[in-house]
C-alpha cells in the first residue's frame, strides 16, 4: 500500500517537474512569465477599474492583484486540467496508470507558479507598508483550502471532458462568469446581507475574501464565513475522485 502511494506521488511530481521544464524553454523569457503574466492582468484591470469606472478602494492595486494571483491560480489549473486525460490518450493506451496523475501533475505545475506569484504578493504587501500580523499564521490553512477546492474541480472537469469534448466551450464560459463572481474587483462586504450569502457560495469568493482580510487588514479570518467553501470544496473532491476512479480504465477506450 505504501510502496504504490509513493509510485503515485513519484509520478505526480515527476510529471509535473517536467511539465515546469518544458514550459520554461517554451519561451524566451521563461519562469519569468510566471510573474509577468499575472502582472500585466493586473495593470489593465487596474487601469479599467480604477481610472474608468473610477474605483476608490484603499490599496486597490494589491487588493485586485491579491484576486488576479488566486483566481488565476484556480481557473488556470482547472482550465488545463479539463483536457489533462484526453490529451493524453496516446500515452494512456500504452500503459496503465491511475488517471488522476494527469489532473494532479496540472495542479502541481501551478501550485509552484502560484507560491511564487504569492511570494510576490507578500513583497507587494510589505512594501506599500502593511506590515505582517499575527494573522499570517491562518495563510497555511487558506491556501490548502484554495488547493482542494481546485483539485476537486481538476478532477471533476477531467473526468467530464473525455466523454463530453465540447464540455470545455462550457467551462470557458463558466470562468468567465467566474471572474464577475468572485469578488475580484469589489469587496463582497459592501454588498447587502443576502447578496453577500449567495456570492460565498462561491467558494473562490469566500476564500480570495478572507485572504484580503488577513494581507490587508491583519484580520483572522472569518470561519463561519469559509464553512461552505469547506463543504463544497470536499464535496468536489469526493466526486472528481469517484468520478475517475469509476471511469479509469474507460477512458483509454475512447480515444
Amino acid at each position: 500500500m505504501n510502496s504504490g502511494l509513493f509510485k503515485f506521488l513519484n509520478l505526480v511530481l515527476y510529471r509535473a517537474n517536467s511539465e515546469l521544464r518544458s514550459e520554461a524553454t517554451r519561451t524566451y523569457a521563461g519562469y519569468l512569465w510566471w510573474i509577468l503574466e499575472p502582472l500585466m492582468s493586473l495593470v489593465i484591470y487596474y487601469v479599467a477599474f480604477k481610472y474608468i469606472f473610477h474605483r476608490e478602494t484603499p490599496h486597490f492595486a494589491l487588493f485586485l492583484f491579491i484576486g488576479i494571483v488566486l483566481y488565476r491560480f484556480f481557473a488556470g489549473t482547472v482550465t488545463r486540467s479539463a483536457t489533462s486525460i484526453s490529451g493524453s490518450t496516446g500515452l494512456i493506451q500504452l500503459v496503465y496508470i491511475h488517471k488522476s496523475i494527469f489532473p494532479l501533475s496540472v495542479v502541481m505545475v501551478n501550485l509552484v507558479k502560484f507560491m511564487v506569484t504569492f511570494l510576490l504578493v507578500l513583497i507587494i504587501t510589505w512594501l506599500v507598508g502593511i506590515p505582517p500580523s499575527w494573522a499570517y499564521l491562518a495563510l497555511p490553512g487558506l491556501v490548502a483550502l484554495i488547493l482542494l477546492t481546485t483539485v476537486g474541480a481538476s478532477m471533476i472537469c477531467a473526468a467530464i471532458t473525455p466523454f463530453f469534448p465540447d464540455f470545455r466551450l462550457i467551462l470557458d464560459t463558466i470562468m468567465h462568469l467566474l471572474v464577475f463572481l468572485s469578488g475580484i474587483f469589489f469587496d463582497i462586504g459592501n454588498l447587502s446581507p443576502s447578496m453577500q450569502a449567495i456570492l460565498r457560495l462561491n467558494p473562490i469568493a469566500a476564500i480570495i475574501e478572507q485572504f484580503r482580510s488577513i494581507l490587508l487588514y491583519g484580520r483572522w479570518p472569518e470561519l463561519k464565513q469559509l464553512v461552505p467553501a469547506l463543504i463544497i470544496s470536499g464535496v468536489f473532491l469526493a466526486v472528481g475522485w469517484l468520478l475517475i476512479h469509476r471511469f479509469n480504465r474507460n477512458f483509454p477506450k475512447i480515444g
